[in-house]
């Protein structure tokens, strides 16, 4: 039986996880990515994960990470991973480790997790997006991830609406932060997580949970009109305030009739383990 090994690179920490084929996991291993650190330390700390989890004859590795692969493997966007930026990590990982190595965006990991073992599971159309700190979007058509002429596709955080006569991103309308900014600017108290605020019971959560479920509501109506998916699958710690009722009218009323019948919209199915479960996958499926 294959054996593969998935690594999430996140600003914070390293998880690893020994994955069979069935998409069983057989072993994990977790350790602080100590992003501060030189280049060269945090390649050795993600070799440190790899090295615990390998076992003879496994496939490869799979990393999920923030930003993007160019077509010439050097990564960007990498605001939190900031000493990786132009970096060719790839070449680097497989070059330590011997192995091969596959990388992808955290949010394309997200996304193919679900589709392929999760909530999306039995559909050849999704998206996967995950509202937290930030707000990142993977997109699977006909099974595959859609990444776009640079690797860039879905970075839809990064897309914009007009909100009282301001130009707005979407991350700055619907993130985690942006949620607790919104409750403390109307209420005149401080706010510590997202999921206390919305269940919370007074006027000013009240308020700050109506505008934020429209938001969502009016970006998922958004990415329904340009992609026509079967299903949005929703990740991140914001997925887990139970909004979907309230999102589902908002897109009933702005998708295009046909486009939002069609598109079914769900919590994720493997809570935070879709990202390396994800990473996992992506050796599977090479």
């Amino acid at each position: 039986m294959s054996m593969v090994i998935g690594v999430d690179l996140g600003g914070s920490k390293i998880k690893g996880i020994l994955m069979d084929e069935k998409g069983r996991v057989i072993k994990q291993y977790r350790r602080p990515t100590l992003a501060h650190k030189s280049r060269k330390k945090i390649v050795k700390n993600i070799i440190e994960v790899i090295n615990y989890l390998r076992v003879r004859g496994v496939k490869g590795v799979g990393v999920a990470s923030p930003g993007f692969v160019l077509p010439n493997g050097r990564m960007t966007c990498m605001p939190n991973l900031s000493k990786l930026e132009g970096y060719k990590l790839r070449e680097e990982l497989e070059k330590e480790s011997g192995l091969k190595v596959f990388l992808e965006n955290d949010a394309n990991c997200f996304a193919l997790a679900e589709h392929r073992r999760g909530s999306a599971k039995g559909y050849k159309h999704s998206i996967g997006v995950i509202i937290g700190t930030g707000v990142g979007t993977g997109i699977i058509i006909n099974n595959q991830i859609y990444r776009g002429v640079a690797g860039g596709a879905g970075e839809a955080g990064h897309t914009y609406l007009l909100v009282d006569n301001k130009v707005k991103t979407v991350e700055d309308l619907i993130s985690g932060p942006s949620i607790v900014r919104r409750y403390e600017e109307v209420s005149g108290k401080r706010a510590y997580t997202p999921r206390v605020i919305l269940r919370s019971r007074d006027r000013y959560a009240r308020k700050v949970y109506d505008e934020t479920a429209f938001y969502i509501g009016l970006f998922f109506a958004n990415l329904i009109n340009i992609f026509n998916p079967e299903i949005i699958v929703v990740g991140g710690g914001v997925s887990n305030i139970p909004f979907y009722s309230d999102v589902k009218k908002v897109v009933k009323k702005y998708a295009q009739p046909f486009m939002g019948k069609v598109c079914d919209i769900k919590k994720n199915g493997l809570g935070d383990d879709s990202g390396v479960i994800g990473a996992a996958e992506l050796v599977l499926s090479n």
